[in-house]
């Protein structure tokens, strides 16, 4: 709010610090415009949304975004300058299955999209138990510049994308309250979940990986897509300073490898005080017939939540994976509808722990 004041400071510095080069400025009005002004702060003061959206302008680090409610940019979809927004027609076109997809059981989310299609859903509710969600490995876009220089064909490429994930995941703050960041951007071109060193992979960086690339990447393209990495957590760092969140949540999927349950929960960073908690809703899980249900196996929690638990170390925060055998099939790597729509509603079922942390 600090940088929020500086702004109007420096874009009305008459009404904030008036003198002798604004005495043509009547008293009474420069008096009525500092009234008007402090409104204006104050009604971003009171809405953290506003808050949100003031600081992302004020730093300009994103460029251009748009901001409205899913209704709005439902009705516009087919439009052509929601088309010419985005970096490419394919990235519009994954963001448009979204909104057809949301539409109309959320038409009045409030949402801020980028070009590069990280989008927040806004459904936070002053009083009430919000979350921040996070689906960063959804996204399956990839520009086409650099897709051409994938070695990793699509189905493989898919295999290890977290498919759907954005719709598993989503009712958890849709239907209750909180925030909801999405990656549209394929893991593959940069992994916001890691550290900015290893964010683009390289060639058998990972157990799962062998050759990546075919050609490497020129330097104006690493230059861009480190250029999202940067957008990406500055926008979460944003959202971190404008709402309060009970709840910090990383959603992911799995492959269905040996040894591997149907559910895990990723512990390495909730503080002992909620581990009770997580554990009351591994066993709601298993009661709705999800067993194997299992912590940390086989991941932990990934360097999102790495980053935040060390800005916030005391806050509620945890990751989750869903086999991914409990919802696509195997062959195809297409998502089963009504298998999504089950396990979405499960989850949202599970996170009704306001009442427990309460007491």
């Amino acid at each position: 709010m600090d940088k929020i004041r500086e702004v109007i400071e420096n874009i009305s510095p008459i009404l904030i610090r008036p003198g002798n080069s604004s005495i043509t400025v009547g008293l009474s009005k420069r008096f009525f415009l500092f009234r008007m002004m402090n409104r204006i702060v104050n009604l971003i003061e009171e809405d953290p949304y506003l808050n949100f959206v003031a600081l992302l302008k004020s730093y300009k680090v994103l460029g251009k975004f748009l901001q409205g409610t899913l209704y709005e940019f439902y009705r516009d979809r087919n439009k052509m300058y929601f088309k010419n927004f985005f970096v490419d027609r394919k990235l519009y076109s994954i963001v448009k299955e979204d909104l057809e997809f949301l539409y109309p059981d959320y038409k009045d989310i409030k949402m801020t999209i980028t070009k590069r299609g990280v989008i927040i859903y806004d459904n936070y509710k002053k009083n009430s138990f919000n979350t921040l969600l996070l689906t960063v490995h959804s996204g399956t876009w990839v520009p086409k510049s650099i897709e051409k220089k994938l070695s990793i064909p699509d189905n493989k490429r898919h295999g290890e994308e977290d498919l759907d994930t954005h719709k598993i995941y989503s009712k958890i703050v849709l239907e209750k309250s909180g925030i909801w960041i999405d990656s549209k951007q394929s893991r593959f071109v940069i992994d916001f979940n890691r550290g900015l060193d290893r964010a683009i992979y390289a060639d058998n960086s990972e157990e799962w990986l062998d050759i990546v690339w075919k050609e490497n990447l020129t330097k104006h393209e690493s230059e861009d897509v480190y250029k999202s990495y940067r957008e990406f957590y500055f926008t979460l760092s944003k959202l971190i300073d404008s709402y309060n969140f009970n709840i910090i949540f990383d959603g992911h999927s799995m492959k269905n490898l040996k040894g591997r349950p149907n559910i895990s929960f990723g512990t390495r960073y909730i503080p002992k005080f909620y581990k009770p908690i997580v554990k009351g809703m591994k066993t709601k899980m298993v009661s709705m017939g999800y067993s194997p249900v299992m912590f940390d196996t086989p991941y932990h929690g990934g360097y999102i939540l790495k980053w935040l638990n060390q800005k916030f170390p005391n806050i509620f925060i945890f990751s989750m994976e869903v086999n991914k055998k409990l919802y696509m099939f195997e062959k195809t790597k297409r998502s089963r509808k009504t298998s999504i729509k089950k396990i979405s509603s499960d989850l949202t079922q599970i996170f009704d722990i306001e009442d427990e942390i309460s007491e």
